[in-house]
């Protein structure tokens, strides 16, 4: 009886150990994931934030850093663009040791009136414990509860703080705070944010490889519309863009995709437009380049959001702040497009020359870029300007087609014409042999292959690089109609027709 006592102290004092190990081992959020929240009525908006760092302070503190977003001035419709604050507040404190969490807002109050505030959370302590949270206001805080339930749909143990003013905080062992007051303002009233779903590591919404599954010979059409300028509604023209992908290339940081498009506009005359008549436009070529690990993109400035980083650019050299917009849901023209979820961004303008400090006003709607993480087509809806509307309507992706392809079938040159440019064949048709002359040379791992007209390869060669001159071999071949094809790494296959052994037909 004596053992079986001491083994059951033992015991006991293990499973209090560990309890205690597990209540230490809060850490609610996580450096390099991205988090989103939403307001109870709109929950098909969602806001998004990433942890950016997590360092220790000279007193030893842990703190992790959220990215920055706007912050509104008191009675203005401007707002500053160098503040750390975000919905929820400017960033997480812990000093280890304890089990103490400081949620910070207002964290630099240079940029405005609101003071600094800190909140103090312990999601540890017995429930219906009480203790005082904040001195600016004053609020005590009581753990109404600590039990296991979910993060969208990951378990998990939630601690939900009452505060004396009624506002509740849900704080999630591994998954940040799940809900919470905006900007912390820690006043009566105001909107309360929650997430809806479990954080995503790295890029999260924002990561290339989901906004971007095309491959070489993908096509994206647009419809356009242009309005005049100063109306914003009287339209001066209207027509489509056809764009191809030409190039897919991952590198070990970035995504590297290479287009041609090409673009046709119809004008009707409208007062204050220009005369009536359509214009096609030469076919270009564009290039998108996005990191893998930051999101950074030359061509998509908003991306840069992520870092905690804003970037200054604009019409007419016009500085902008590029902040992020929200990710929800929005109804396409064309079925396979319907009720995709997008991301926008859209710029914040300069306000009254002020330093740091920016407005939306009617600019607002300026400059909007929308992605489709679910469609992973990258960008389905393009607003340059308050005068000028793209939107996605047609899609051709790994041959399977959505919308209908009749507005584009002008643009672009075909793939026979492609490969028309590419190469010649001579001659064709052959008796022994022939020689594909190449526009320009090779690159490594480029292949030739020769296949029948029943679709079996019969002969394949891996040519070197830089070359532009390419036999091919027929001898032993039997007579009839053959396709020649040349595959280069990252480019759409190009395929001549090539007739042995039919000189007299």
């Amino acid at each position: 009886m004596k053992h079986n006592y001491l083994l059951a102290v033992l015991l006991a004092g293990a499973l209090s150990q560990h309890a205690q190990a597990q209540l230490a081992a809060w850490r609610p959020f996580r450096p390099g994931f991205v988090y989103g929240f939403a307001q109870p009525a709109s929950p098909s908006t969602l806001h998004t934030l990433r942890v950016d760092s997590a360092y220790a302070t000279v007193s030893g503190d842990s703190v992790y850093t959220f990215n920055r977003l706007m912050r509104p001035i008191s009675g203005s419709t401007a707002l500053h663009g160098k503040s750390r604050n975000n919905l929820l507040g400017a960033r997480l404190r812990w000093q280890p040791g304890t089990r103490d969490f400081y949620l910070e807002a207002n964290a630099e109050p240079a940029f405005g009136a609101a003071p600094a505030a800190t909140l103090l959370l312990r999601p540890t302590v017995a429930v219906g414990s009480t203790w005082a949270a904040s001195t600016l206001p004053a609020l005590t805080a009581t753990l109404s509860s600590r039990t296991l339930s979910s993060v969208g749909t990951a378990p998990d143990s939630l601690a939900t703080i009452t505060l004396s003013n009624g506002q509740t905080l849900i704080l999630s062992k591994h998954y940040g705070l799940v809900q919470g007051p905006q900007w912390l303002t820690l006043a009566t009233g105001g909107n309360t944010w929650y997430q809806p779903s479990v954080p995503q590591a790295g890029l999260g919404f924002y990561d290339p490889l989901k906004l971007f599954v095309l491959n070489a010979g993908d096509e994206l059409g647009y419809d356009l519309l242009d309005y005049s300028w100063g109306s914003g509604s009287l339209i001066c023209s209207w027509g489509y863009m056809l764009r191809r992908i030409t190039s897919r290339q991952l590198t070990a940081d970035s995504l590297v995709i290479r287009y041609a498009e090409q673009r046709r506009a119809t004008r009707g005359g409208a007062p204050g437009c220009a005369a009536a008549g359509t214009t096609i436009f030469p076919a270009s070529t564009g290039r998108w380049a996005i990191s893998l690990r930051t999101g950074r993109s030359a061509q998509f400035l908003p991306f840069t959001l992520l870092t905690g980083e804003y970037t200054s650019i604009g019409p007419n050299s016009t500085p902008v702040l590029l902040t992020g917009r929200s990710v929800g849901t929005q109804a396409g023209s064309s079925g396979c497009l319907a009720n995709a979820q997008i991301i926008q961004f859209a710029p914040m303008y300069p306000y009254q020359n002020q330093a740091n400090v920016y407005s939306s006003g009617l600019d607002d709607a300026a400059y909007i870029n929308a992605f489709t993480p679910s469609l992973g087509l990258g960008i389905i809806t393009i607003s340059s300007t308050v005068n000028r509307d793209y939107a996605l309507t047609y899609y051709r992706r790994n041959g399977v087609a959505c919308g209908s392809p009749a507005h584009f079938s002008t643009l672009l040159p075909s793939r026979a014409a492609e490969a028309a440019a590419a190469a010649t064949l001579y001659p064709n048709p052959a008796a022994e042999a022939a020689t594909l002359t190449l526009a320009a040379p090779t690159c490594p791992g480029t292949v030739l292959t020769l296949t029948d007209a029943l679709g079996r390869r019969v002969w394949s060669h891996e040519v070197a690089p830089a070359q532009t001159s390419l036999p091919i071999a027929l001898a032993g071949q039997a007579a009839g109609l053959y396709l020649v094809r040349l595959l280069a790494p990252g480019a759409a296959p190009l395929t001549w027709k090539l007739n042995h052994g039919l000189a007299g037909l």
